[in-house]
């Protein structure tokens, strides 16, 4: 379809709802956004009234695509096949860009998704089906944990081969930044690390020995993403001498900040601060950290990322709906504004004329939100429709 309209729903712009109002897209862009009903419809005109237009999602953070690769310890499945069947999901739940989230591990790690020859194969798989027609934007979050010394070339050699769209600097060493609780670092590693309660202690004592990567090896990283223009994040932020650090690396967002003091510091010295959807959802930090949803109250949040669970941005714009606040301001929350911290936002992130049509249509079911077409580009990629007849069912 080159040119058609999206008609009689209530569209999301960033200032305001616009109700019963038409979205005209052509070539892909958005080329009128008007507040009058259609009086006739032609044959690729779509009918949504009743439904939302809202603007698709932008994630910056989601590890889903190392989840879809090896759910479990012993099952590694093949990359491209993964993106594949992974982008299906994330176009039905509404993200129509998606910057994978990329850890590092350790050689004689667990996870072998992590390591350097997976790792590789994933940004490669995104680079070539970005170009071979994919079903939304695929991008490259790579998250560098600090205590890799091992991987710092490989850290410099994807920079320079510009295939990194967002880097990240990390630190889950305990007794700073996500795991301050040393208790709850040792529940957590023997739960997930499935480590014997004897052998506990003797774990944590190991990781709090960890060397770290030198500062000024971390600052010429930082300074090649900075020159090509790569957005830099810090993670966990926890001290006001931790934002001091991150902005001497060029950090221009606040991943999960930890206190909502170091969270306001953060947006007062002009860095986007980023928290989970899902800790909004859920009502709670799962590390006992601080609560989105108390953040958001305090002005403290710019934008959410999926980070572990890619449905939750979508339902936490619609939570945040039901609690009062603004459509238009819930949305930003998951479009707009991380297409601005991501530097994207000229050509994606809200409805705007001359912005490509990345477009939502939500239906409400019993005040639960559901998808029926989601477009990337004018090009509808998703299509899902749960009101069946019983006529159709027993057929």
């Amino acid at each position: 379809m080159n040119s058609f309209r999206i008609y009689g729903g209530k569209i999301v712009t960033p200032e305001a709802v616009i109700e019963n109002g038409t979205v005209t897209v052509d070539s892909g862009k958005i080329v009128d956004i008007g507040a009058t009903a259609l009086l006739r419809s032609g044959p690729d005109d779509i009918d949504v009234r009743g439904q939302w237009i809202f603007p698709g999602i932008v994630d910056s953070h989601s590890d889903a695509i190392e989840t879809e690769i090896q759910p479990r310890v012993r099952s590694l499945f093949p990359v491209e096949q993964a993106f594949r069947e992974l982008e299906r999901k994330l176009a039905g739940q509404g993200i129509t860009t998606m910057y994978h989230a990329l850890g590092l591990a350790d050689a004689n790690a667990k996870s072998a998704v992590r390591n350097k020859d997976t790792i590789e194969e994933i940004v490669s798989a995104a680079h070539r089906l970005q170009h071979e027609g994919a079903l939304i934007r695929h991008r490259i979050h790579l998250r560098f944990e600090i205590t890799k010394l091992e991987m710092v070339e490989f850290v410099e050699r994807l920079l320079a081969d510009k295939h990194v769209h967002q880097l990240s600097f990390t630190d889950h060493t305990p007794g700073q930044g996500q795991f301050r609780n040393l208790a709850l670092f040792r529940e957590n590693a023997i739960r997930q690390q499935k480590i014997q309660e004897g052998e506990a202690e003797h774990y944590v004592s190991k990781q709090l020995d960890k060397e770290k990567v030198d500062a000024s090896k971390l600052k010429e990283i930082a300074d090649l993403a900075y020159r090509q223009g790569i957005p830099i994040a810090s993670h966990d932020d926890d001290t006001m001498d931790k934002l001091n650090w991150v902005e001497q690396l060029h950090s221009r967002i606040s991943e999960f900040p930890i206190e909502l003091s170091v969270a306001k510091e953060a947006r007062r010295r002009g860095m986007y601060v980023a928290m989970g959807a899902p800790n909004l959802l859920l009502g709670h930090s799962t590390s006992n950290n601080l609560s989105a949803q108390d953040a958001i109250k305090e002005d403290a949040v710019d934008f959410l990322c999926s980070d572990y669970y890619p449905p939750s941005l979508l339902l936490a714009a619609f939570k945040l709906y039901r609690l009062g606040y603004d459509m238009s301001y819930a949305a930003n929350l998951v479009s707009l504004n991380p297409a601005k911290a991501l530097g994207i936002d000229q050509a994606t992130g809200s409805l705007e004329l001359g912005k490509a049509a990345d477009i939502l249509v939500v239906d409400e079911r019993n005040g639960h939100p559901f998808i029926t077409h989601t477009l990337v580009e004018g090009r509808c990629v998703s299509k899902l429709n749960d009101r069946l007849t019983v006529a159709q069912i027993e057929v």
